[in-house]
């Protein structure tokens, strides 16, 4: 905030209180985000249904066109400083992204803003993934929801090895790596395998 990137704030909506001991398919009911950026956009879905978009127009948001996420898309998002600390899968992957010898066959860009909102939105929209490899992100919190508005878009959103939405919470703060994206990407960042790096601190 103290240097005005863009943020967010991220919602879930869950059935009752007995969500721990389930998996988040089974009892998110809706869920979405607000950017704040150079416009301020608020984006939900509910469980099984479509995608809504809406912009702050003036004073109050109006509804805006949806989107869909495409198959696949020219972008990766993490942080590359951590390189030296990522698993053999992840390292294996980024390094055939920039040279185009992924199953896509294409070369990807970097995009990273290092705000989790800011980079989701933009995936969601232009393709590619977006993500943590670390075990950072709270499941209930912010993974599962997130995964929730992927799922209605098109794209697809895994910690490395399974589909969020699938994942069993076990406790209110579990965390979990998130993958969020085009279908086709994150599938094939699972496919390379070994992509989830252990729980790490770092100072900035």
């Amino acid at each position: 905030l103290d240097v005005s990137l863009p943020t967010g704030t991220i919602f879930g909506v869950f059935r009752g209180d007995a969500f721990v001991g389930r998996t988040a398919r089974e009892s998110l009911v809706a869920s979405g985000y607000a950017l704040y950026s150079s416009s301020c956009e608020f984006v939900v879905a509910r469980a099984g249904g479509p995608l809504r978009r809406f912009v702050l127009d003036g004073g109050s948001f109006v509804e805006a066109p949806s989107f869909m996420t495409p198959r696949r898309g020219p972008y990766y998002s993490l942080n590359d400083a951590r390189e030296p600390d990522w698993p053999d899968g992840l390292r294996r992957w980024v390094a055939d992204a920039k040279r185009g010898t992924t199953p896509a066959g294409a070369k990807y860009s970097s995009r990273y803003v290092c705000a989790l909102v800011a980079d989701a939105h933009r995936t969601l929209i232009a393709g590619g993934w977006a993500g943590n490899p670390r075990p950072h992100l709270r499941l209930l919190y912010e993974a599962a929801p997130l995964a929730l508005v992927a799922e209605a878009a098109g794209a697809y959103a895994s910690d490395g090895v399974s589909a969020i939405l699938d994942l069993r919470i076990e406790a209110l703060h579990d965390r979990v790596p998130l993958f969020l994206g085009s279908v086709d990407d994150v599938r094939d960042l699972e496919g390379y395998g070994d992509v989830q790096q252990g729980s790490a601190r770092y100072a900035a």
